[in-house]
Order: C-alpha cells, then structure tokens, then sequence
C-alpha cells in the first residue's frame, strides 16, 4: 500500500507527454500543408487498423494534427466518437489545447465529455496545463470539477504544477482546502515534489500534516530522495520513522545505498539493528552488492558470522545467486562453510542452478549421498523448476529414481 507515491511521479511524466502532445505549437503544420484535408476519413480509416499499437500512433498523430488545424472541427468529431481507448486519447489532445486559451470552457467540456475512470484522468492533463499558467485560477476552477476521482485528478495535478513554481505557495495552498481528502491529496502531491529538493525537510512536514498511508507515502519517497543524496544521513533517520512497513522500506533501501559506497560500514549499520524485522532482508541487501563488487569478501564474511542463524540465510541468500553463474564455484565454496550453514548453501545452489539448467542441477543434488541433510530439499527445489521447463522429462526423472530407491 506504499506505492502511492511513485503512482504521483508516473502520472507526473505522464500528464507532461499528454500536455506536449496536446500544445498546438507542437503540432504545427509543415511547409506545403493543405487547409484541403479530410481529418475526419483518415480518422476513420485509422480506426480501422487491427494492431492496436499503429492504430493508436496513427489516430493520435491525425487528431493532434486537425487540432492544431482546426480545434472546433476537431472538438466536434470527438464528440461523435464512440467511447473507447482512441476517444480517451483524443480528450487528451482536444481538452487540454483548449485549455491553453479559455481554461473555462474546458474545465466546462471535460464535465460533458469525460465519466469513466480512463476518461477522468484527463483532468490531470487539463489542470496541469491551467496550472503552469496561472496556479490561482487553475484552484478556482476545481470547483467545477465532479467529486471523487476527477476532482482528484485536477487538485493532484494543480499542487504538482504550482509545487514546481512556488513550493511554499502550494503548501499553502493544498493545507487551505476545506475537504479533508482534497487537503491530504494536495498535501501529500505537494510534498512528494518537495522531497526531491529536501526531503528532510519534507519528512518533518509530513509528521507535521499527513497521517495514514498519504504519510507513509511521503515519507517512503523521501527516503528514498535522502538515501540517493546522502546515504549516511539517511541512516540517521531511519531510527526516527514509526515502526512498520515505513522504516522496514527505508531499511532494505538505506543498507542498500550504503553498501554501494562502504560494504563494511553498511554492515555496521545492519548490525546495529538488532530487533529490527527488516534486518536480514537488509543484511541480503548489503552482501548482494559487496558479492558484485567482491565476491571473495562477501563470501569471507558469511563462513565467519557468529549469529548461527544469520550465517544460514547469509548463505543461502549469497549460494543461489552464485550458483546461477557458477555452479561449480558455489558447490566448492559450500564445501568450506559450518555444517548448518553448508546444508543451507546447498540447497539455495540446487534453487539458484535450476534457474538456468535444472536438469543438471537435478542430476546434482540426487547424486548427493543419501543421508545428505540438503539432498531432499535441494531434490525437491531444483524438480520444482525442471517441471516448469520440461515436465515430461521431470517426471521420467523421477520415476526413474523412485525405482531405484524408493518413493520422493
């Protein structure tokens, strides 16, 4: 449920291609261009064709083309459409160019012409072009957008729009708005934008005025933002955040950035979480990109943890990625290790293995000594995926092996 904020900077860059590609400019005709032309056919035919993806570019090049031609001919065809994905494409184009010069009349238009869920985002592409002209008249007009998710739509979009202008007028702003979900909505689009900038900052701004998942929102993309920029300080934040899914995300991604710059800090780190459910998860993080960087160590440190348990998963997690690149090398390196962490190792190798040949990695893990403690699991793993590849020869496999010793 913590996605909510990379869904604000998709629809972002989304509503930015929809606003270029709806801008008459953009789409100006080229030298030697006919007033002469028939739109409305070439639509049609365009309609037509049966791959989804050409008919699309096609229709969308044509639209935004008699647009920039001739914006009420074209506004007049889309009101003849059929409703469907081509007559959502053309709102996209059509409203927000209108938008352009006579925002009323298109806030006005988007009321008539959009009511379905695809539709209704044209109020994001509506309001964003409003709002980069003129923030106060784009939140006057939100007034005359339906409740529920157009309305939503265009509030998200004007705080995004004005945020990039003037963030402390925004904030201003979206803390202002009467309704409850309108105010989270423009607070938490708001601050979103502001923690690329300083997401410190926007974190104690989102303790400050956002509860529920609109806060765990803001606060996983800013420290996101914080440990891109500053892994360290990052760090010191985490203890900070209310404990859940929020410090457990910041966890996995704090002890990922910090082990690009410093793997043996990072584990320091790790090992100061003692208590934390996000620990071993984050402990995976840092030794899957010291493995890259050095493989040797990363391997070192695992055969030389003191926390039985640890050094089990640690194992297991380092084995399976690489089996996956050299199954023999793991199985050598798995040979070296503590009995319980030798019999982890081998089972993820039999998973990682299967990965890329699982008939080999099969023929491997029953080849392995009877009371092996890793042999049925690791049996059982790498069958799983040969299954998947070959399920035929799996079962022959297996059959075969019953015979010879007895039921898996």
């Amino acid at each position: 449920m913590l996605t909510r904020g990379r869904s604000v900077r998709s629809a972002e860059k989304e509503t930015r291609r929809q606003v270029a590609a709806a801008t008459p400019e953009a789409n100006a005709p080229s030298p030697g261009f006919s007033p002469i032309h028939d739109y409305a056919a070439e639509l049609n035919a365009a309609l037509q064709e049966s791959d989804p993806h050409g008919r699309s570019s096609k229709f969308g090049s044509l639209m935004a083309r008699w647009f920039a031609a001739d914006p009420e001919a074209a506004l007049a065809y889309v009101r003849s459409m059929p409703r469907g994905n081509e007559y959502t494409a053309a709102l996209m184009i059509v409203l927000p160019g209108i938008a352009r010069n006579d925002p009323d009349r298109a806030v006005q238009l988007a009321s008539k012409l959009s009511k379905n869920h695809e539709e209704l985002s044209v109020y994001s592409a509506l309001f964003e072009v409003i709002a980069r002209q003129d923030p106060a008249k784009a939140a006057a007009l939100l007034s005359r957008t339906p409740d529920g998710e157009g309305r939503d739509n265009a509030v998200r979009a004007v705080a995004v729009a004005w945020t990039d202008q003037n963030p402390i007028a925004a904030l201003e702003w979206a803390k202002a708005l009467e309704d409850s979900a309108e105010r989270a909505t423009g607070i938490e689009a708001t601050l979103i934008v502001r923690s690329k900038r300083d997401a410190r900052r926007t974190i104690d701004l989102a303790n400050e005025l956002l509860t529920g998942q609109a806060h765990d929102r803001v606060l996983v993309e800013s420290m996101r933002y914080l440990t891109d920029q500053d892994p360290k300080a990052a760090s010191e934040m985490v203890s900070k955040l209310p404990d859940g899914a929020v410090r457990d995300t910041a966890t996995m991604d704090v002890a990922r950035g910090l082990a690009i710059q410093d793997p043996y800090g990072a584990l320091a780190w790790v090992n100061s979480l003692a208590g934390s459910p996000a620990r071993q998860v984050a402990l995976n993080n840092v030794l899957g990109i010291w493995a890259v960087k050095d493989p040797t160590g990363a391997r070192d440190y695992v055969a030389r943890m003191p926390n039985d348990v640890e050094r089990e998963m640690g194992a297991a997690y380092l084995a399976r990625s690489f089996a996956e690149s050299d199954p023999a090398g793991a199985v050598a390196w798995s040979n070296t290790l503590p009995s319980d962490a030798k019999t982890a190792a081998m089972i993820a190798i039999a998973s990682g293995w299967a990965r890329k040949d699982p008939a080999a990695a099969v023929r491997w893990a029953a080849a392995l000594p009877i009371d092996n403690p890793a042999r049925a699991d690791a049996l059982k793993d790498a069958l799983s995926y040969w299954k998947l590849q070959d399920a035929d020869a799996a079962a022959k496999f297996s059959e075969a092996l019953s015979q010879k010793e007895g039921p898996h």
